[in-house]
């Protein structure tokens, strides 16, 4: 697989449309009063699929990444990889912090020092501080900037495939354990708005990605793969047994925690199928160049949609207009692509020149 997957940002559209539907649902639900809206909370659950979507994503994509710098360059640049993603993230999560913190000085919302100053440290997912809806979104990117550290120098470590096949599916299995039994035995004690956002308690949704690109890159199981992602019924079973998990009924805790181990499976399987049949009508469809660029732009919107894209009770007087549908999704639109090309495009490229810089020297030839 090369460095850039175009399928990818297709999948990263649909990920982005689940949350901001998600999120716009009771602003929605108060202007057009449809019977769409019925099911409140199964609707809202939807916002969450799309999170999961975005960590098998994450998963998928930076390990394809590194098996492809690895296979050209004969190592990794640990330190070309950090500079990448630093300016990559950094510049507009900063912008839209420091905006959320001076509307929150003026009292337009309401974040507790405490929230801002944990989300800045990256450590949104696991502060006891007052929470905000307003920074809300942050556990989930606190979780991939966790794994965007420590993963990469997992595997310049460990070297061979193998051992990082097994170091992931090892992995993910504890972390699955782990999730049932400290929910069962409160052995941390987190609160259940703690708890859910924990890096220790959602990093299996991206080991599961990063274990299909692994798989992927070796010969044997890229042919299992291939046939199996080939039978023309594979596909759309996995896509409706992804959305079927989340409106089934589960009468037990524990069946519904194997099930969101078998969701966060599913999802890479779903990503490589239409990696491979690129030119299938799925595959044609996310890499529309619609689907493309609203991909390239889902972390800004991602970012900007929980000013403005809020649940009923979550509406502040400050921001009245700029909450209500459709001037709430003009206003994310409108901040999301300025900080795309104002902020993200420019300092993207930056980063990559300096990473380029640092890999040079440290080119190793295998």
């Amino acid at each position: 697989m090369g460095t850039y997957l175009p399928t990818l940002d297709g999948w990263r559209t649909v990920a982005i449309a689940l949350v901001l539907f998600s999120h716009a649902s009771d602003s929605i639900q108060n202007v057009i009063q449809s019977t769409l809206f019925a099911h409140t909370d199964g609707v809202k659950k939807l916002g969450l699929l799309g999170v999961q979507l975005f960590f098998g994503l994450s998963g998928f994509l930076i390990t394809s990444k590194l098996i492809d710098e690895e296979s050209r360059h004969g190592r990794i640049s640990l330190a070309s990889f950090y500079v990448r993603r630093a300016f990559r993230i950094l510049p507009a999560s900063l912008m839209f912090l420091s905006v959320a913190g001076a509307l929150a000085l003026f009292g337009v919302i309401d974040i507790s020092l405490g929230r801002w100053l944990s989300t800045v440290l990256f450590a949104a997912n696991y502060t006891q501080a007052d929470s905000s809806w307003y920074l809300g979104h942050f556990w989930s990117l606190a979780v991939e900037e966790h794994f965007y550290f420590l993963w990469p120098a997992a595997f310049l470590l460990l070297g061979v495939s193998q051992k990082r096949i097994r170091l992931g599916l090892v992995l993910a299995i504890l972390i699955a354990l782990w999730r049932a039994v400290d929910f069962k035995f409160h052995i941390t004690g987190s609160s259940a708005a703690v708890f859910w956002g924990r890096t220790d308690i959602q990093a299996d949704g991206i080991l599961w990605g990063v274990l299909v690109a692994l798989l992927y890159a070796e010969p044997v199981w890229r042919q299992r793969l291939q046939r199996l992602l080939s039978w023309p019924l594979t596909w759309p079973l996995l896509l409706c047994l992804l959305f079927g998990l989340e409106f089934i009924p589960k009468p037990d805790w524990k069946l519904d925690f194997m099930l969101l181990t078998v969701r966060a499976i599913l999802i890479p399987l779903l990503l490589l199928g239409t990696v491979i049949h690129s030119k299938g009508m799925v595959g044609r469809l996310l890499e529309t160049s619609v689907f493309r660029w609203l991909g390239r732009l889902s972390y800004s919107l991602y970012l900007w949609q929980q000013l403005f894209l809020v649940w009923n009770e979550n509406r502040v007087p400050g921001l009245s207009l700029l909450q209500i549908f459709p001037y709430n999704l003009l206003a994310v639109f409108t901040c999301a692509t300025l900080s795309m090309l104002l902020i993200e495009n420019p300092l993207i490229a930056i980063g990559h020149r300096l990473a380029g810089k640092i890999r040079r020297p440290s080119t190793v030839t295998p």
